[in-house]
């Protein structure tokens, strides 16, 4: 690590992460926003110093500031609680159950006639086809009297079926004060080192590697601000800060997040990327 990466990282170290509510909120709505598309997102700062404020007040959202010794803020980000869920899909289920079936069978001998063997392989084929390997399979064995009570639940309007349920929190409008790019530049740091990707590993996992020792959780997300799936933003945010897509989980949507982009990775993929950024700022 050069002498000059070293002063800047123990410089970085010094930054502070402090609660949205304890910053004046003159501070607050003095940053710049980020730049998307070449036009300033505006809309950001005045949700996150207004809105967002008004929910870190009243505990319903932790908002957070990264200020540097000389109080300018640097980036800003919200936490809430969230959950993601895979979907229930009973017929699927069913095809699964019945192909882990068949292959216990077919590997204890218990195909004993041509007609039993052809049915075997045939739920061995349903589930191929329905894209389910035998690792997807064998939970749903577990699960027999989950997809038959799935059945008995269909017609009831107030029961939400999912197969499975993973603790999560959502990172909302994770953004940086643009005009704090001059004081990042001061520090000399190389180029490759952009201000809010590396407070994101520094300092924004930190904080939620902290909130780790009082709530359980498995994943991180977030709704990225585009209308389509290749967007800006989300090429940022699968780019710089690892997160991904994934057909197989999904998340409650709310009205204001209805035209972005669903977003998230495994907090394991978030430590190794964290600890993948440190290696390259050793280097």
């Amino acid at each position: 690590m050069s002498e000059i990466v070293e002063k800047a990282l123990d410089l970085i170290d010094t930054f502070e992460v402090r609660r949205a509510r304890d910053v004046e909120e003159s501070i607050l709505k003095s940053m710049t926003a980020p730049i998307v598309n070449g036009i300033e997102q505006r809309n950001i700062i005045e949700c996150f110093s207004e809105r967002y404020l008004q929910d870190d007040q009243d505990g319903s959202l932790a908002s957070f500031v990264v200020m540097s010794p000389t109080n300018i803020p640097l980036v800003f980000f919200s936490l809430r609680c969230g959950e993601l869920f895979s979907e229930t899909q009973v017929d699927k289920m069913k095809i699964g159950y019945d192909a882990i079936i068949a292959l216990k069978d077919l590997m204890n001998g218990l195909c004993d006639s041509d007609e039993k063997r052809k049915r075997a392989i045939a739920a061995l084929q349903a589930a191929k086809d329905e894209g389910l390997s035998p690792d997807d399979c064998l939970p749903l064995y577990w699960k027999k009297q989950s997809w038959k009570q799935d059945r008995k639940l269909e017609s009831k309007k107030d029961v939400i079926r999912v197969l499975e349920s993973y603790p999560a929190v959502e990172l909302k409008l994770f953004g940086i004060n643009e005009s704090a790019k001059k004081y990042w530049k001061s520090l000399g740091l190389p180029k490759d080192f952009k201000m809010g990707e590396t407070l994101f590993w520094l300092k924004g996992v930190e904080t939620l590697k902290r909130m780790m020792k009082y709530v359980g959780c498995k994943y991180v997300y977030l709704f990225a601000a585009d209308n389509e799936p290749e967007g800006q933003l989300v090429q940022y945010y699968r780019v710089r800060l690892g997160f991904r897509s994934d057909s197989n989980l999904a998340a409650n949507k709310p009205q204001f997040d209805w035209e972005s982009q669903f977003l998230f990775q495994s907090i394991d993929e978030l430590m190794e990327g964290r600890d993948q950024f440190m290696s390259k700022m050793s280097k």
